[in-house]
């Protein structure tokens, strides 16, 4: 059966730092009216900035509701087991990042500075060498923080610090429209909601690894553009690719090469 997932997006060949910035400018940009549509945006948000910055690997969004922190999105689920031993241990940049609203930069883990002993060296273990973290500030509102990790040293520039705050007041500006409408506490269930429907499409990204043998982060990147191509949510298109295999037929999955 013909594949019906869209091929991988070309690299972006267009290399002035004005020209890219105005461009990812205008692909978060989006009127947000529901939780549903939250959801959607933090994640295309995320996979946005990994695009986008070079050196990062791994992004994840923290949103807080009351004291407790919530991963309202991700990357892959490498970030959320960074995420989760930051709330374990209730240390780490993204807490303080939207504790103190201030920028968490740290170039290189493996020089101690002291700021989280038992996060660094889990994180150290784990083979992460730098991170960057900004606050989630919409007005007098600090709603969390995103997260950027990556396995280089020195991963984060200047650049790449003028599109995550670009991306953070975004997320920011969102989060507060949204929950000005239903509350903060509907957004804390519809977040763990979103987190557990995330199911499906890790299962589908599964498939189309196997399938296409590209890696994982390549893997949503067909499911994205296949969503944008076809008008659909990713969730419903992962659920087609799911159920097309459990159908016993390739469907939606099938190898392209």
């Amino acid at each position: 059966m013909t594949d019906t997932l869209s091929p991988l997006p070309p690299d972006d060949e267009d290399t002035d730092p004005n020209a890219l910035l105005e461009r990812f400018t205008q692909e978060l940009g989006g009127v947000l009216e529901t939780m549903d549509e939250l959801s959607d945006y933090l994640e295309r948000v995320v996979h946005a900035v990994r695009r986008h910055v070079d050196g990062c690997d791994e992004v994840g969004v923290t949103v807080l509701s009351g004291d407790r922190p919530h991963t309202a999105a991700y990357t892959t689920v490498q970030t959320l087991e960074i995420d989760a031993a930051q709330y374990a241990l209730d240390e780490g940049p993204c807490l303080d990042a939207a504790h103190t609203r201030k920028e968490q930069m740290v170039p290189d883990l493996c020089t101690d500075d002291g700021r989280w002993p038992r996060f660094a060296e889990i994180s150290r273990r784990d083979g992460m060498r730098s991170l960057y973290a900004v606050p989630l500030v919409s007005g007098d509102e600090c709603v969390g923080a995103i997260n950027l990790y990556a396995w280089a040293t020195n991963a984060f520039d200047d650049f790449d610090a003028a599109l995550v705050r670009v991306a953070a007041s975004r997320c920011a500006d969102a989060v507060v429209a949204v929950t000005a409408l239903d509350g903060m506490r509907r957004l804390a269930g519809q977040l763990e909601q979103a987190m557990a429907s995330r199911a499906v499409i890790e299962q589908a990204k599964g498939v189309i690894m196997a399938l296409r043998g590209v890696p994982e982060h390549d893997a949503f990147e067909v499911l994205r553009k296949t969503s944008q191509d076809r008008n659909v949510k990713v969730r419903v298109l992962a659920d087609e690719v799911v159920r097309g295999v459990v159908a016993g037929s390739p469907g939606p999955g099938a190898s392209e090469r």
